[in-house]
């Protein structure tokens, strides 16, 4: 898309002055340059921004311990932060008696049009939804049903993009649901199938 840098400076003005959501108006949205590349061939979709991490750095994946996973699987992957774009189903914190919370789903219908308009910006050859919460938004988007735990790093074509959905790289996930080095090897996959598209 021409003119990239132009049309995401507006969206992120729209989303700096967004307060559609009641419970969310006090949260600033997570969505600069800080994101990553404009011309991301791959656009990892997480769930919101944390109370310890982007929601209080305005950085996606920094300031907690999801975030160092993040960084490592990314490292692993043989990518930096300026190669990739990083983004949330919700652009807010959501938080419930001062923790973290998912969002719901009227607050990620009322974020879908902006995640709609990153991609349309980008057009990247590869989606990565990192939880069910991301995975969510973009069945909402293209009108599926995808499930998170039949579907995980498993290569879903799209007419758009190809879809791959993984775990959240946060600890509770990575010691309970699907280790570090099991993700670590998520992610050699998403690098393999970039190189044969």
């Amino acid at each position: 898309m021409p003119d990239r840098l132009k049309h995401f400076t507006r969206l992120e003005k729209q989303a700096a002055e967004c307060r559609v959501c009641p419970n969310l108006a006090d949260q600033s949205a997570v969505l600069s340059s800080s994101n990553g590349s404009l011309t991301a061939q791959v656009v990892f979709v997480a769930e919101a921004p944390g109370r310890l991490g982007a929601g209080r750095t305005g950085i996606p994946f920094s300031g907690d311990q999801s975030g160092k996973n993040f960084e490592i699987l990314l490292s692993h992957a043989g990518w930096t932060r300026d190669e990739v774009f990083i983004t949330n189903a919700a652009l807010c914190n959501p938080l419930q008696n001062g923790n973290n919370r998912r969002p719901t789903s009227l607050e990620i219908r009322n974020c879908s049009h902006y995640l709609e308009s990153v991609l349309k910006i980008i057009q990247p050859k590869i989606v990565v939804t990192l939880g069910g919460v991301g995975l969510t938004a973009i069945n909402f988007l293209l009108g599926t049903k995808y499930q998170l735990g039949k579907t995980v790093a498993r290569p879903i074509t799209t007419p758009k993009f190809t879809l791959i959905p993984l775990y959240h790289p946060s600890p509770r996930v990575t010691h309970w649901r699907r280790t570090l080095p099991r993700q670590k090897r998520d992610f050699r996959k998403i690098v393999s199938i970039l190189k044969s598209l």
